[in-house]
């Protein structure tokens, strides 16, 4: 059978997509926000001197990489529903948790790179470790990771497609929806197939674009 293709479907459902791409930014900055926070603080402790610290960080890291985004949600959305805890936050934590794993570890290789002689000399001066940490550490650390960071916001965006299974209105969601009523399926998935290209795409550009001239403009401050 010869399949007809309407793509004015999309354009009838141009609201629809809208809602689901918003609420796909939307998820996919709250999670990162909180992945990020995750990671400070699990980073940290895994480059602590506290051997119970460090167990427990590496405990959370490699439970959290090696279980499926997927069964993350699902695990979270059957927990905290009994809460009456709403989708959209299930999924928030699901992916901030698992996000969260790799960060940690993006974090503590930041705090590694950074010379062990600057934490002693930083203590020498009278700061306490938790000063040394925020004022010393963490800018510098948190310097050197910042493409990784951008990089991990494009993953989640498109990690954020699988909270489409709990019911969160992203937009694989919304295709799923015009699928269920227009029986339209290559029209609905190819479009949010170009929306998602064309979106990361954008967003992945700039980030380097963003990052090449800050670096050309250090390398033309340091040679004046």
């Amino acid at each position: 059978m010869q399949y007809t293709f309407d793509w004015f479907v999309l354009w009838r459902y141009r609201e629809s997509l809208w809602n689901g791409l918003v609420m796909t930014v939307e998820l996919s900055l709250v999670a990162l926000a909180a992945a990020i926070l995750i990671g400070i603080i699990f980073g940290t402790m895994n480059s602590s001197k506290n051997r119970a610290l460090r167990a427990l960080a590496v405990s959370y890291v490699e439970v959290c990489r090696n279980i499926p985004l997927l069964v993350h949600i699902l695990f979270w959305y059957v927990g905290l529903a009994s809460l009456r805890i709403p989708n959209y936050w299930c999924g928030v934590v699901g992916l901030a948790m698992h996000s969260g794993a790799y960060i940690a570890e993006i974090v503590r290789s930041g705090i590694q790179s950074v010379p062990a002689g600057q934490a002693e000399a930083a203590l020498s001066t009278g700061l306490t470790r938790t000063q040394v940490m925020i004022y010393v550490i963490y800018p510098q650390a948190l310097r050197m990771v910042l493409p990784s960071l951008a990089g991990m916001f494009s993953q989640l965006i498109k990690d954020s497609s699988l909270a489409s299974v709990i019911a969160v209105a992203e937009l694989t969601f919304q295709a799923g929806k015009i699928e269920g009523e227009t029986f339209r399926s290559f029209e609905a998935y190819l479009g949010i197939s170009v929306l998602y290209l064309l979106f990361i795409t954008t967003i992945t550009q700039s980030i380097q674009l963003g990052f090449s001239n800050r670096q050309q403009n250090r390398t033309e401050t340091l040679t004046r």
